[in-house]
């Protein structure tokens, strides 16, 4: 019964939430944010940032992280899926959110929705400017769940997540006729 009710009640969630967000014009600055900023949201900034490139999108894409201190590398495990994908996080060093980068940012991408409560409990004149990165994906209340302490398979899966959820984020960002 109570796994029905959470289910009901993230359908919910996530209709609201999609229904009361407007995609940022112009986007300037994408900030992605997760728990710790040495998995998921390292993979995040280098897959957007690669692709923003390769569509010469003006968009800077930066990451920092709700629980985390500065000058941490990325996670092993994220570097290894991120170098098997083509892209560097060798340089990646953690950064702790703040209120600067969320004023400067267009969009902010966290990864669940406890992090969404978070940055908007530290920073709720952001609201409007918040987005769960699967939202981007399937149309889903399915968050990208942390690999931290797993194996090589699950920071592939994570991975396969963000760039699908990515993938559809940037073609939101193209200027008309140029959508596939």
């Amino acid at each position: 019964m109570k796994r029905a009710v959470n289910g009901a009640l993230d359908h919910w969630r996530y209709r609201s939430l999609v229904h009361s967000q407007v995609f940022p014009n112009p986007l300037r600055t994408i900030l992605v944010v997760c728990k710790g900023n040495i998995c998921r949201s390292p993979l995040v900034e280098a897959y957007l940032k690669h692709q923003v490139e390769k569509h010469g999108l003006p968009i800077t894409v930066e990451s920092a992280g709700l629980e985390t201190s500065y000058g941490k590398t990325a996670h092993p495990l994220a570097q290894l899926v991120g170098t098997q994908c083509g892209l560097l996080l060798s340089q990646h060093a953690t950064q702790q959110l703040h209120k600067e980068q969320v004023e400067r940012a267009d969009m902010i991408v966290v990864m669940e929705w406890r992090q969404r409560r978070r940055v908007l409990k530290l920073y709720p004149q952001a609201k409007q400017k918040v987005f769960l990165l699967r939202q981007f994906y399937d149309q889903s209340v399915r968050e990208v769940a942390d690999p931290y302490s797993g194996t090589l398979e699950d920071f592939q899966t994570c991975f396969s997540m963000i760039k699908q959820a990515c993938d559809v984020l940037v073609m939101q960002m193209l200027p008309p006729g140029k959508q596939a």
